[in-house]
């Protein structure tokens, strides 16, 4: 059973703080994730309401899934200068074979300014260090290419690719995994 580690810190990069996710973020979050740009490559669409998001968040900070066989890790992801605004939020999940799944969702307002790759490069620290993780995947849209050079730029390689993985907003979605396996011992 994995167990969670440190799930309660909060994650300092240059210019991000990272705070594990609760209930009271989706009042942060909810506006900005109404931004229907963020769901164009995902199935998922916009939080229905704020209710919905804040008792999605409260099942989030168990930091367990429902089996007790997956650690939930999620942040709500802020500036860390004023006006220290909430940009987003980042998701992995530790599975018991110690791989895990890296998720994210930012605001389009900051997209290109390099904040998706500082603050998964700090996630990505935490599962190799803390977790013992041997390899990372993220999935995504293969029309995606703003998410696919996230990726490569993160160090992910290209590793699998499944046709008609979903079927969302009226079309076919192919996927790309990608994977970054831990890095090896220093020599």
């Amino acid at each position: 059973m994995v167990k969670p580690i440190n799930a309660d810190a909060v994650l300092r990069t240059d210019r991000l703080v990272l705070e594990p996710l609760q209930q009271h973020h989706a009042l942060d979050l909810y506006a900005i994730l109404q931004d229907e740009r963020i769901y164009r490559y995902i199935p998922q669409d916009p939080p229905m309401s704020l209710r919905l998001l804040e008792q999605r968040y409260h099942q989030l900070e168990r930091r367990r899934s429902p089996g007790d066989d997956e650690v939930w890790l999620n942040w709500a992801v802020r500036l860390k200068e004023p006006p220290c605004e909430y940009i987003g939020r980042l998701e992995a999940s530790v599975l018991q074979d110690r791989m895990a799944y890296l998720a994210y969702e930012l605001t389009p307002d900051v997209w290109g300014r390099g904040y998706a790759t500082e603050a998964c490069r700090c996630v990505l620290n935490i599962l190799f260090a803390d977790y013992a993780v041997i390899e990372v995947l993220a999935e995504v849209d293969t029309r995606n290419a703003a998410s696919i050079k996230l990726l490569e730029r993160l160090g992910f390689g290209l590793w699998g690719f499944r046709a008609e993985a979903d079927f969302f907003k009226g079309k076919g979605s192919d996927e790309y995994t990608y994977r970054l396996t831990a890095p090896g011992p220093a020599s």
